[in-house]
């Protein structure tokens, strides 16, 4: 799908952010902090969809990956692991698009719509500490 139909039926639910430009990615490629965790270097939310351009840390070297998340009721704050696809990671806005598109239409997705079934986990009481006896 475009970019410009899906922005004018989603509104302010399509968005696209850009935490770490190329330049920024290869550095830290090149230098591997010790103490790296993973970094999401762009993200495009779509609806009840996402795709997020990843940096993390490997057996010997960071990597750039993908991760396309999904939501279980339109409303949720929380986002769900779907799939992590192997294209070649792009930075740019219509590059990661059109690998969420394809992802989209293979899997029978929405961008509008949520077709996960809501679980509930377990809730668990916090511990209860003996007082103390003076």
């Amino acid at each position: 799908m475009k970019r410009e139909t899906l922005q004018k039926i989603l509104g302010d639910s399509y968005r696209f952010q850009t935490f770490l430009t190329e330049d920024e990615v290869q550095q830290l490629q090149r230098q591997c902090p010790e103490d790296f965790s993973e970094r999401p270097a762009a993200v495009l939310t779509a609806g009840c969809v996402r795709i997020s351009a990843v940096l993390f840390r490997g057996e010997d070297s960071l990597h750039l990956g993908y991760d396309i998340l999904v939501k279980d009721n339109p409303g949720s704050s929380e986002w769900i692991c779907y799939d992590n696809p192997e294209d070649a990671v792009r930075l740019e806005e219509d590059q990661m698009l059109a690998v969420l598109d394809r992802v989209v239409r293979e899997n029978d997705l929405s961008y509008t719509h949520c077709f996960f079934q809501q679980l509930e986990g377990k809730r668990i009481a916090p511990e209860k500490k003996p007082g103390l006896m003076l």
